[in-house]
């Protein structure tokens, strides 16, 4: 069995699963407390890194990140508790399908740049790229990209200021 990549100094808490380990590399000094999950949407593909973390991050309690293709986490970013990162959505098929058994994916690849805050209880959606330095408000749902050295916060995300 895989096991996921990782640099020096990797602190990671309990409790932590994923269901293909060799799809996540994380870079040195980084902290993921506990009650996490690494999820691969696409365990049919061949075995290759699809989430990444940068050196230096550190992402507290309760975090979720689903990815089928990449989702990539700069360095020196701070991921707050009940944060739930994904790269693909579910198709739905008005006559086809039921949404419940339905495995076909729509996925497109996340980044978030160096230096974010994502607060409390965010959701970062499919096809979004963060810009470095970067402010997510708690409770925030961010569904389009966000230019660098922005806050943004609500549902959707709207820019908030400029820092």
């Amino acid at each position: 069995m895989a096991t996921a990549q990782a640099g020096g100094q990797v602190r990671a808490g309990r409790h932590g699963v994923t269901n293909r380990a060799g799809v996540i590399s994380i870079g040195s000094r980084v902290t993921v407390f506990g009650y996490f999950v690494f999820g691969d949407l696409d365990t049919q593909s061949p075995l290759k890194v699809k989430i990444t973390i940068g050196d230096g991050s550190i992402i507290m309690f309760r975090f979720q990140c689903n990815a089928a293709e990449s989702v990539r986490i700069g360095e020196d970013v701070s991921i707050a508790s009940n944060v739930f990162i994904t790269d693909s959505d579910h198709v739905v098929e008005p006559d086809g399908t039921p949404v419940t058994r339905n495995t076909k994916l729509v996925t497109r690849p996340v980044e978030i740049g160096n230096g974010c805050w994502i607060g409390q209880n965010a959701v970062i959606l499919k096809g979004v790229t963060i810009g470095e330095h970067c402010v997510v408000g708690a409770n925030s749902v961010v569904t389009r990209d966000v230019p660098a050295r922005t806050v943004v916060a609500g549902n959707p995300a709207k820019v908030i200021k400029t820092l």
